[in-house]
Formats: structure tokens, C-alpha cells, sequence
């Protein structure tokens, strides 16, 4: 059984178990229910719970913040995300995702600019979740009648991907600031802009994603010592740029980079060199 602290509406209300304060969503649930009630958790057909005093907290201190229509959009988006993915979301995101919208609204009702210098980035390493991101966009833009901006649907998209797969937004910014920074070291040692839309890029992409996640948990790939001579003597421009970008891998993640990597870093920059003539 949960107790109930708040009824949002029909359909939603704050309670708490035994143990944990918890968001409950289903048809009627809400209808004729006040602070003090209790209601079958088996009424619900969601239940978001939030972990811990500080998630608690932080979630109360939110709800005073938005309006009901606000947050009855937020549930529906997260709703809207669990119905997009055949993945299971992270209970995390209610408290993250709310609290994001609600000064994104802000910022926007306030005209404040957001900028996201790495919405190409997200969209290339997260296409799925981008695309559901966008989705929450269009129907925020269908409630309020106000349109996020592309920079939010990045940062939407980066919510989406921490909350199906676990990971913290500081290592997926993380990530991201390595491949801006890697494509501005290609084109400042190309003397070219790289299309953000091509193939090419989007391979490029993936491969630093891979080659970040080897480096963080301390993998390598085969070293190639004959191909690597062969490509600094035929591709010598690609080569040193594969090294600076390597190095500014190491300096980034505070990690060993294995020299093996230069070698089909190397490769990709010679695709980017080859397409641009």
C-alpha cells in the first residue's frame, strides 16, 4: 500500500511506501484521493520511485517550482520514452528529465539563449535516442505551443541514452567534447570543413566512441607496426593529425591511448582527405 502525499490530478499522485517516496500513474487513480489516503500500489500502471533523501528533496523542492501542466507534460514525455524504447529507463530519470524542462521553460519564457556545441556529436553517437528526443520537442512544442530549440533536443537525447543505459552525463559530455575537438583538429590539418552529414563522418564517429570506451576500460586493439610505417610514409599529413588526436585522447581521459590506435584513426582521416578533393 502507498500513502498518498499529493493528488496532481486523476491520473497522477505522489505517495510513499514502506520505504521510498514514488510517483504513481494510471487511469483514475487521482479521482476524489487526498493527502493521507491510501491506494493500492497495484492500481498504478507506472510507478516511478525516487532513490534516496537527496532525490526526495530535490524532487519536492521541483514540484514547487512547475506548474501542473508542466509537469504532467514531463510525465507523458517520460511515458513517451518508455514507449519508444524496447529498453528498460532508469527510474533516474524522472528526477533528471524534470528538472532539466522546467529551466528549459524557464530559460526560454525568460529569453535566455541555449547553446549545445555538440548537438552534431550526440545526434551522430545516438541516433535512436535523438530521434525519441525529437519526439518529446514536437510534443512539448504541441502542450505549450513554445518550440525547444535543436541545442535542447541534444541534451534531451543525452537524458534519454543515461537513463536506458546507465551512464553518467559527465562521461557522455565527455565524449562528445572528444569528437568536436577531434573533427577540429582534422579540419584545421586538412585546411577543410568535414561534412557533418556524410557517411564518413558518421563512421568517424563511432570509431572514436569505440576507441574511448577501449581506453577507458584499459583495452587495446593488435598493434599494426608494418602498416603503421607504411601509412606515415604514403599518408603523413593524416598520420600526425591521428597523433595530436591521440594525445589530446590522453590528456582528456587522463588514460593511456595505445599507439596501435594512430594506425585506423589514420585511415579515417584519409577517407576525410580523400572525399574533400
Amino acid at each position: 500500500m502507498v500513502t498518498i502525499e499529493k493528488a496532481l490530478n486523476n491520473n497522477v499522485v505522489i505517495g510513499r511506501d514502506e520505504f521510498e517516496e514514488v510517483v504513481l500513474i494510471g487511469r483514475g487513480i487521482g479521482f476524489g484521493k487526498k493527502a493521507g489516503d491510501a491506494l493500492d500500489i497495484e492500481d498504478a500502471d507506472k510507478i516511478y520511485k525516487l532513490e534516496g533523501q537527496q532525490d526526495t528533496s530535490r524532487y519536492q523542492t521541483l514540484l514547487t517550482m512547475a506548474d501542473e501542466k508542466l509537469f504532467q507534460s514531463t510525465l507523458e514525455a517520460i511515458e513517451l520514452i518508455d514507449d519508444m524504447t524496447t529498453m528498460t529507463i532508469n527510474n533516474r530519470i524522472l528526477l533528471s528529465l524534470t528538472d532539466h524542462l522546467l529551466f528549459a521553460m524557464k530559460r526560454l519564457e525568460e529569453g535566455i539563449g541555449i547553446t549545445n556545441p555538440f548537438v552534431n556529436e550526440t545526434k551522430a553517437l545516438y541516433p535512436k535516442e535523438y530521434h525519441i528526443a525529437e519526439a518529446v520537442v514536437d510534443m512539448f512544442d504541441k502542450k505549450y505551443g513554445i518550440r525547444l530549440p535543436e541545442a535542447e533536443t541534444g541534451f534531451i537525447a543525452l537524458h534519454v541514452h543515461s537513463s536506458i543505459y546507465n551512464r553518467s552525463l559527465r562521461d557522455m559530455n565527455l565524449l562528445s567534447e572528444v569528437v568536436h575537438q577531434a573533427i577540429v583538429i582534422i579540419e584545421q590539418g586538412l585546411g577543410t570543413e568535414i561534412d557533418q552529414t556524410s557517411i564518413q563522418y558518421d563512421r568517424f564517429v563511432r570509431h572514436i566512441s569505440f576507441c574511448v570506451q577501449r581506453v577507458m576500460n584499459g583495452e587495446s586493439v593488435p598493434s599494426q607496426d608494418h602498416f603503421d610505417s607504411l601509412l606515415k610514409t604514403e599518408y603523413p599529413t593524416c598520420y600526425n593529425i591521428a597523433v595530436k588526436i591521440v594525445k589530446m585522447i590522453q590528456n582528456k581521459l587522463q588514460r593511456k591511448v595505445y599507439d596501435s590506435e594512430v594506425v585506423y584513426l589514420t585511415m579515417h582521416i584519409q577517407h576525410f582527405n580523400h572525399y574533400s578533393k
